[in-house]
């Protein structure tokens, strides 16, 4: 298996984006991602008219997403419940695993919210230096310096501005710098740390979602996990059918809670 990775510094406007690539074969034809967007280019226009006058974030985000309904809708949420991607039932005696850390915003927010112990993982060094940071006078924070997926590997890590795709070996990439970063196995991972159960896992890796959960699958780990806030993302290969299957596993153990597709999902232990 080969990896091909980008990575993201949301700070600083640069995308960290962790990715596999399945086989060596570059593919000429488009994807179905790409051919959603072609088709769906005259809406993308009138949206993008409609939004003008987005903050440059917000449209960089929209532009991502070609002004998705799912997109839109979220937005809409986090203006009506601006902690929906933080609510959940933990406190100060609740372990949590952050995969995709960054530079620890999401995390720092759940430590002053609910006191929780939280494992961050993340392998960008750039965006691990200010985690770093944000742990350095709390003790129940702790970066962790290397990825999670499926097996234990050392990848390449590939800078690139906000909006990134993942893995695809496109021809604008191939300049694009470069870093080597480890990633650990999940199962290993758990043992090692003795999780065991945990209270909350935060999924936000740029299309490394899809092997992480396989391996979680294979390893009867999802059982382990009480809440599940994940981002799948539509432009990794195989997307749909990949999501639907982890979620066809996810339903024997959990219930969805909320749903905004290729977004963001929540799902709760039953």
């Amino acid at each position: 298996m080969r990896y091909t990775t980008i990575a993201d510094d949301r700070d600083n406007n640069n995308t960290v984006t962790l990715a596999l690539a399945e086989d060596t074969m570059t593919s000429t034809l488009p994807s179905s991602y790409e051919l959603k967007k072609a088709l769906l280019w005259p809406r993308t226009l009138y949206m993008r008219w409609k939004y003008r006058n987005s903050s440059g974030p917000m449209k960089t985000m929209m532009e991502l997403h070609y002004y998705s309904s799912a997109l839109i809708n979220f937005v809409g949420a986090t203006f009506v419940n601006k902690h929906l991607l933080h609510e959940a039932s933990i406190d100060s005696n609740s372990v949590v695993v952050d995969v995709g850390a960054f530079t620890g915003s999401w995390a720092q927010h759940m430590v002053d919210r609910y006191d929780p112990v939280i494992y961050a993982f993340e392998p960008n060094p750039n965006s691990l230096k200010r985690l770093r940071q944000k742990a350095a006078n709390n003790p129940k924070l702790h970066p962790m310096p290397y990825g999670l997926g499926d097996e234990d590997a050392t990848v390449d890590f590939t800078l690139n501005g906000l909006g990134s795709s993942m893995c695809d070996e496109r021809s604008s990439h191939s300049d694009t710098p470069r870093m080597a970063v480890e990633i650990a196995a999940v199962d290993r991972v758990w043992r090692e740390l003795d999780l065991g159960k945990i209270d909350l896992m935060k999924i936000n890796i740029e299309g490394a979602e899809f092997p992480l959960l396989a391996k979680m699958i294979e390893t009867d780990l999802l059982k382990n996990v009480d809440c599940f806030l994940i981002q799948f993302h539509e432009w990794h290969p195989g997307a749909g059918s990949k999501r639907q299957r982890i979620r066809k596993e996810l339903s024997k153990t959990h219930r969805l809670e909320w749903d905004y597709a290729f977004v963001w999902e929540k799902w709760v232990r039953i």
